[in-house]
């Protein structure tokens, strides 16, 4: 259920199911809170367990899954930020906000916000972006996964044209390493080997495109795919939802 949406924010009531949700990445920061239940998290090798007293917070690209720790799912608030948002809305470049945070009063403050009038709840928003902001200083950083010059090149070679293929051994020549080190290292950094972090990039230009009203072969295309047949299926492998679904309802 979409409770807000504008060019910058959107907050969304989600449903997950027991199994929660694989690998991925979000072009967004997503700022959660559970309603009920508790989950697993995994973010790019850190695992921890969220329950409703806390926000999660997910950075662009970073790749990420979850699962419940019981039987059953779990509702909850996820609020995705662009970010854009902070530079045309506190003047500043995108921060770094920790992956996790044990402080009641956040959770409490984004479930609040989806009790509010609906005209009243990006500004709220707003304000708990302006808290998080506000205790940045204090907080500790978000380990910094991608400091090595290979897989910082290797990651620039594969979004340089997500509309061309490669293969591993073409990326593990050029960088001068072994395929089986070059994987290693990658994965260790990133949490994904290289030509799975690719799809997800590849996955969140498609979903960029067809958020932008793109038609579908034209997605497809743009991201490596050689026709709609085989994009569709990935996409809805990837991301649980048809291509021509996903543009009809824009998230």
């Amino acid at each position: 259920m979409i409770l807000l949406r504008t060019p910058l924010l959107e907050l969304a009531r989600i449903t997950a199911s027991a199994s929660g949700f694989p690998r991925h990445t979000h072009d967004e920061y997503v700022i959660s809170a559970n309603l009920g239940g508790q989950e697993q998290v995994w973010l790019e090798g850190e695992s921890f367990v969220v329950s409703p007293d806390m926000l999660t917070i997910y950075p662009p690209q970073a790749v990420q899954s979850s699962h419940s720790l019981s039987d059953a799912g779990w509702d909850c608030l996820s609020l995705y930020v662009d970010p854009a948002a902070f530079g045309q809305l506190f003047d500043c470049p995108p921060p770094d906000l920790p992956s996790h945070l044990q402080q009641p009063v956040f959770a409490r403050q984004l479930k609040h916000i989806a009790r509010l009038e609906a005209s009243l709840r990006e500004e709220a928003i707003v304000q708990l972006l302006q808290g998080l902001l506000d205790l940045r200083a204090t907080s500790l950083p978000r380990p910094d996964s991608s400091t090595s010059q290979l897989v910082q090149h290797v990651r620039q070679r594969l979004l340089d044209d997500l509309s061309v293929g490669t293969h591993l051994q073409q990326l593990a020549d050029a960088a001068g390493v072994t395929s089986a080190h070059l994987v290693r290292r990658f994965q260790q950094a990133t949490g994904l080997p290289p030509l799975a972090w690719q799809m997800q990039q590849r996955m969140a230009l498609a979903r960029r495109l067809l958020r932008a009203g793109r038609p579908i072969i034209d997605v497809a295309l743009a991201t490596g795919f050689a026709d709609q047949a085989h994009f569709s299926k990935a996409f809805s492998r990837f991301c649980g939802i048809s291509p021509g679904r996903y543009r009809q309802i824009n998230f």
